[in-house]
């Protein structure tokens, strides 16, 4: 007997080893006729029958589902086991390693749960969900399934991004996934759903895993609160990377396969069945819980308690130590703009009017000094400028800053400090047009967080004096919030890449130095009047990552280190280098008088291999000064007329603009004068520490009680400037008379 005919006599209460019934007096019959159609049947029948015919056939349905699925992941699982068997025979090179027994553990364990997975799945099980009734009340089973699902997401995570993982202690790992159960308990009491909870947690874990890998990789920082509200940003630049798939996110695929499928196999649990007032109920404690949560969360020292030590200036550190989970989350806490300890309104207007006093002299002898006042003011932040020279043994087949290292007539350069590496332009850019260091708030970029009103700057200062302000960025001008952070600043113009013609010259999709450089020196020559004074604050695109792409010219070649990502790099450096002579010997000769800034935002992400070839050792092995040179970055300050040469001058970009002033004739705000007093006790300073009049190198907790006490003072003021917006000192940070944009 056919299949189709057992279901016929199923659906007719018929079973095989028994005769059908005949029908009854006056009754037709319901079972199928010799043609194979159904009879009408009695209406008693009638609903029985559609129940029947419906679970069978979306039994069928279900199946053709889980086909497809089925298919998919027994490839994914072929893949895995292929590709994955040097898992038990060694390790892949630069890819987390575990110890032996962890890795056998590990691969025999994924095997199991590919074949529980495939017995769940597998077509012949006609698996459904039918008849099921969605369960109210959550039981201690459901907790258990929370728990295991937590511990899975929590390996994941630390298996693809913490090398760290099998030294790290155990109360940390069950405080990971207790901070995953919670967020579970959120999310299930949001959906009102066991299952969907259990899925949007795997589902996002694993997707974040990936995503905590990618950005580690490109940028050498790992994922901070920040980055997501600078998602935009990211995006715009994600293309110009290169993604690889590594043997660590298959295993993470794997995992999570496994666990969406035995998921969607279980018996939803709802706490809530049919009441809409109940659901809203639970949502609203939802809301409340995390509103009552907020202020323990972050004023409550509940990770110092855990004997967790947060460094936000590595946050990396903590990520690997106490677990990627708990270290986001502790490095998140000090997110926001907090005050000094001791910090008041009061305290700040002394510390502001002591320091107009003691410079009174100093600024009497700036305005007498006769300096030339330029007409031009350009300063430049060139993109990932830096100087591998200054940290290590850098030899190559090429020079990569011969123009650079020749400039001497009318030129002070060295190198400056800064508070980034990798990544976070933003936070440089701010520094050397505030005068504010970013070194307090590491994780969080300014423009993005703390720009609510109008902020005090270079620009200000300069407009006060009747320049023009212009920026330009031949990129999107949405990044880092730009737009609406240039208007705070005053900004009365902003160039982006929609001012540049289409036939632009580029290096991987990205508008070159040279071209950038004919677009400044266009705007100075369309002035209307020549002799009206003009600021241009310039951010270069061209040596932006990633350096895998293969349309940049392959100029250099580092000796004895095989590497197309750092060749890549330097080539573009030498091209960068390029383009600086010919914006230099233009202005050199130019009838009005022009001043030339210009300084590295930060460091590129180079292989670690890289870093320790030069080197000769790993970066966390460096000693302060050494590892000080990885966030210094090259800058000069040039004039096509006389201004005193200097070279190897070590500063900071917080006085970048400082230093600048001093070289004209133009008044100086009171902040100015201040900083400049500060540089002679510190010379420099950023996020790791800072160097001492004698130019020896410091970390913060080990600073001296007279610079700690400076230090102490220059932050309460950079508070007042940044965000006290009724109780600021405005005399104190810039000129009078500024001309607001509307």
């Amino acid at each position: 007997m056919s299949r189709d005919e057992e279901l016929t006599l199923e659906l007719n209460g018929i079973s095989e080893d028994r005769e059908a019934p005949e029908p009854m007096e006056g009754e037709e019959g319901y079972y199928l006729d010799e043609d194979d159609s159904y009879p009408e049947a009695p209406d008693e029948f009638e609903e029985e029958k559609k129940k029947k015919t419906k679970v069978i056939r979306r039994g069928f349905a279900y199946t053709r589902k889980h086909v497809a699925f089925w298919g998919i992941y027994w490839l994914a699982a072929l893949v895995f086991l292929t590709a994955s068997s040097k898992i038990v025979v060694g390790t892949l090179k630069d890819e987390v390693a575990f110890g032996r027994g962890v890795v056998i553990a590990l691969y025999a364990g994924i095997a199991v749960s590919i074949l529980l997975g495939t017995l769940v799945l597998h077509p012949g099980q006609r698996m459904t969900a039918e008849g099921r009734k969605d369960k109210a009340q959550m039981m201690p089973w459901d907790l258990f399934w929370m728990l295991l699902v937590d511990s899975w997401c929590f390996f994941i995570m630390e298996y693809l991004n913490n090398p760290d993982f099998s030294q790290m202690k155990y109360r940390y790992m069950l405080m990971n996934v207790a901070g995953i159960l919670i967020i579970n308990l959120i999310v299930f009491f949001w959906l009102n759903s066991l299952k969907w909870s259990l899925l949007v947690i795997l589902l996002g874990w694993s997707s974040l895993a990936i995503t905590f890998y990618f950005v580690y990789l490109f940028r050498g920082e790992p994922l901070q609160l920040i980055d997501f509200f600078s998602v935009a940003t990211a995006a715009t630049v994600a293309g110009n990377y290169k993604y690889q798939l590594t043997r660590a996110m298959v295993v993470d695929v794997i995992v999570a396969m496994c666990g969406t499928a035995l998921i969607l196999q279980m018996t939803d649990r709802k706490l809530v069945r049919k009441s809409t007032f109940g659901k809203l109920l639970m949502r609203v404690g939802v809301c409340c819980f995390m509103f009552l949560m907020y202020p323990v969360y972050v004023d409550v020292n509940w990770n110092g308690g855990a004997g967790i030590l947060t460094d936000l200036f590595a946050p990396i550190k903590t990520y690997h130590e106490y677990g990627t989970t708990v270290g986001f989350f502790c490095v998140a806490k000090y997110m926001r703009l907090t005050p000094p300890d001791g910090y008041s309104v009061a305290e700040t207007k002394k510390i502001a009017e002591h320091s107009k006093e003691i410079n009174t002299e100093e600024k009497k002898a700036h305005n007498a000094a006769g300096k030339v006042k330029p007409v031009n003011i350009i300063c430049i932040m060139n993109e990932s400028w830096a100087d591998y020279r200054y940290v290590g043994n850098l030899q190559t087949n090429i020079p990569v800053m011969p123009y650079y290292d020749s400039m001497k007539e009318n030129t002070i350069k060295g190198h400056t400090m800064v508070c980034i590496k990798g990544g976070g332009t933003a936070k440089t850019e701010y520094e050397f047009l505030t005068g504010n260091s970013v070194k307090r708030f590491p994780g969080m970029v300014p423009y993005v967080s703390y720009f609510t009103h109008d902020q005090y700057s270079l620009v200000t200062t300069l407009q006060a004096q009747g320049y023009e302000a212009v920026a330009m960025h031949p990129y999107k001008g949405s990044n880092w919030k730009r737009t609406s952070a240039y208007k705070l600043l005053n900004f009365e113009k902003f160039y982006t890449q929609d001012d540049f013609d289409e036939d632009t010259q580029t290096y991987h999709n990205h508008i070159s130095d040279q071209a950038n450089y004919e677009k400044i020196i266009d705007l100075v020559n369309k002035k209307k009047n020549k002799d009206d004074p003009l600021f241009i604050f310039d951010i270069t695109m061209q040596n932006h990552g990633g350096y895998t792409v293969n349309d940049v010219p392959n100029l250099v070649k580092v000796d004895g280190f095989e590497s197309n990502v750092v060749n890549n790099f330097l080539s573009l450096e030498k091209l960068s280098d390029d383009a600086l002579k010919y914006l230099i010997e233009y202005f050199k000769n130019y009838s009005e008088p022009t001043m030339i800034v210009m300084f590295g935002d930060h460091y590129p992400t180079m292989p670690d291999t890289f870093t320790e070839y030069i080197s000769s050792s790993k970066f966390e092995d460096l000693g302060i000064e050494q590892q000080q040179h990885y966030y210094s970055t090259p800058f000069f300050i040039w004039a096509n007329y006389d201004i005193p040469e200097q070279e190897n001058v070590v500063t900071s970009t917080n006085y970048l603009g400082t230093m600048m002033l001093d070289q004209t004739g133009l008044e100086m705000a009171d902040y100015n004068y201040y900083l400049k007093d500060m540089m002679k006790t510190i010379p420099a300073l950023n996020h790791m520490g800072y160097v001492d009049e004698k130019g020896e190198y410091h970390t913060w907790r080990k600073g001296d009680t007279e610079h700690l006490e400076k230090e102490w003072d220059y932050e309460c003021l950079q508070y007042n400037n940044l965000a006290e917006k009724f109780n600021r000192q405005d005399w104190f940070f810039t000129l009078p008379d500024v001309k607001k944009k509307e």
